[in-house]
């Protein structure tokens, strides 16, 4: 590839990954100015990204060091749009309610600490055994952790059920972000699915989720 006057990469096997950061930006814009559903729908489609990046990264012919930045860019993406924006969205939640006593913002801003740490934990030591498989030339048989990236399907769930089911998703979503993080750190081993099962389990969730998201109804707030 000829090497462009500017630093990185931009072959078309790292698009969906940057494409993933705009969707993560966006939806942490759209939740700081209270556009709870617009951040959720930019929360999936980071997700959409995260899933075919990898795909299509390993139809490219790389090099060793675009291998290497596609370790770390994804990471750093995956902080951004998994760890980042599903705390903000915690946090604008806890914004949109009204003002009352004993009403603090210390409950989902520990959690959300707590969860972004996690995250970080859980992509740092993923980067690292990574890098020890591909360096083996082996292939990953299953994860350790809860991958960051399920998030992106797990959280628009539980915010459609609170949806169909009238439940206000404040009472309950700092105590979501804790459960995350503690399943991202320990130590269990989730099977790697393959891509056409992960695609039509994460479709078939997305699919729900917009259905509701994009409707006229109210939200549990």
């Amino acid at each position: 590839m000829k090497k462009l006057p500017i630093l990185g990469f931009y072959g078309y096997w790292v698009i969906l990954t940057y494409l993933s950061v705009i969707f993560a930006a966006a939806g942490i814009f759209s939740a700081l100015n209270g556009d709870i559903k617009t951040a959720v729908i930019c929360l999936m489609g980071s997700g959409i990204c995260d899933m075919f990046d990898g795909s299509v990264a390993r139809l490219a012919d790389r090099t060793e060091r675009e291998k290497a930045f596609g370790i770390q860019i994804d990471s750093l993406a995956d902080i951004t749009g998994f760890g980042i924006l599903p705390s903000v969205i915690g946090y604008a939640i806890f914004a949109s309610q009204p003002a009352s006593p004993g009403h603090t913002a210390a409950p989902i801003l520990g959690a959300a600490c707590l969860y972004i740490l996690a995250a970080l934990i859980r992509l740092a030591y993923y980067n690292v055994t990574e890098a020890e498989l591909q360096s083996r030339d082996e292939k990953r048989q299953y994860y350790e952790g809860l991958p960051v990236t399920s998030a992106a399907l797990i959280i628009p769930v539980v915010y459609y059920v609170c949806i169909c089911c009238h439940f206000p998703i404040s009472r309950i979503y700092n105590k979501l972000l804790l459960l995350l993080s503690l399943a991202f750190v320990l130590r269990l081993q989730v099977p790697k699915l393959k891509l056409r099962y992960l695609v039509g389990i994460c479709l078939t969730g997305f699919s729900a989720v917009l259905c509701v998201l994009l409707s006229r109804g109210g939200l549990p707030f």
